[in-house]
């Protein structure tokens, strides 16, 4: 990467320094307002036409399509818990980077996804290409492809963290509680239970 991309980089992301006075309290307070505002987004409940819809079956695709929109929503909330989290930040949708989260102090570029059956082959492949592009540009930089959630409750609370390599490059993927403990550290277990309950009392 040229000195003047990085100089711009280094300016888009100065935020990223974790404030002196980083307070899991006030973390907590402004995580619990994000949550609620994504929560109570209204749904939409139009159903596509199928000339052999019944009544039943309309009733299953609206069930469906409900569970579709609560996992979003569900996934985007992990990308403001991680995001909001001290020196890390949430890029939202449609940074340059096309990434999720970014962290310049502890060189991190992440790529998050609720479950390991979210992507499928294509997805998969477009996220890690965007993955090793940014570490060619940044090799100091760790790359993360990364699951909240394996595909069973042992697998998730064991966790795992893969190399692969891609384009040349090396990128991690992590998956469950080894991912959520590398981000949050010894907070972990309180920040999980605080999300928990969170979305309980706004769902």
């Amino acid at each position: 990467m040229s000195s003047d991309k990085m100089e711009k980089l280094t300016e888009t992301f100065s935020k990223l320094t974790t404030p002196p006075d980083f307070s899991l309290k006030e973390y907590f307070k402004n995580l619990e307002l994000i949550i609620k505002k994504i929560l109570s987004r209204p749904e939409n409940d139009v159903l596509t036409y199928d000339v052999l819809d019944t009544e039943k079956s309309k009733k299953n695709k609206l069930l469906s399509l409900k569970e579709k929109q609560r996992q979003m929503k569900i996934g985007e909330i992990w990308q403001e818990v991680i995001g909001n989290y001290k020196d890390l930040i949430n890029l939202g949708i449609g940074h340059e980077t096309g990434l999720d989260i970014l962290s310049n102090i502890r060189k991190l570029a992440i790529e998050l996804k609720n479950r390991t059956n979210t992507d499928n082959a294509s997805s998969k492949k477009s996220n890690l290409d965007k993955l090793s592009k940014f570490k060619k540009e940044n090799p100091e930089y760790t790359c993360i492809y990364a699951n909240i959630n394996d595909n069973t409750e042992k697998k998730t609370l064991q966790g795992s963290n893969k190399k692969i390599m891609h384009n040349g490059v090396e990128i991690e993927h992590q998956v469950g509680y080894q991912f959520l403990t590398f981000i949050f550290g010894e907070k972990t277990k309180e920040i999980i239970e605080f999300v928990k309950n969170t979305i309980d009392k706004y769902i």
